[in-house]
């Protein structure tokens, strides 16, 4: 280590020695967690919102012309709605997952005092 540079780990409030070295992990307070579902919920009901919006926005185009090329090009936005309002409950459901996961673990820190990481699947 270069002479007048120390360690950055105590320096950093953020890390805290544990039993098996040092965690970047804080201890999680349930109200903490709890809010963080709140806001989950919001994200999750704004996701639906959208995704209600993009099937009105498909069911309400027509398209703008008789040719070939306006009845192709109306087929691809509406092709491109549909797949963003999948996308947008694929999301929104997945955020509604989260925040209940959140809100197990405040009860499962008050209940037996949990300090460790949550899991998060992809």
């Amino acid at each position: 280590m270069p002479e007048g540079r120390g360690s950055r780990i105590g320096d950093n409030p953020g890390l805290r020695p544990g039993a098996k070295g040092f965690s970047r992990n804080p201890p999680q307070k349930p109200d903490r967690l709890r809010a963080a579902a709140d806001l989950l919920d919001q994200a999750a009901a704004a996701d639906d919102k959208a995704a209600g919006r993009f099937a009105e926005a498909r069911v309400d185009s027509t398209p703008f012309g008789i040719s070939p090329q306006a009845r192709e090009l109306a087929a691809r936005w509406a092709t491109a709605l549909a797949a963003r309002e999948a996308d947008a409950r694929v999301l929104g459901d997945a955020t509604s997952d989260l925040a209940g996961r959140l809100r197990m673990a405040a009860v499962s820190t008050r209940s037996t005092g949990f300090r460790g990481r949550l899991a998060v699947a992809p």
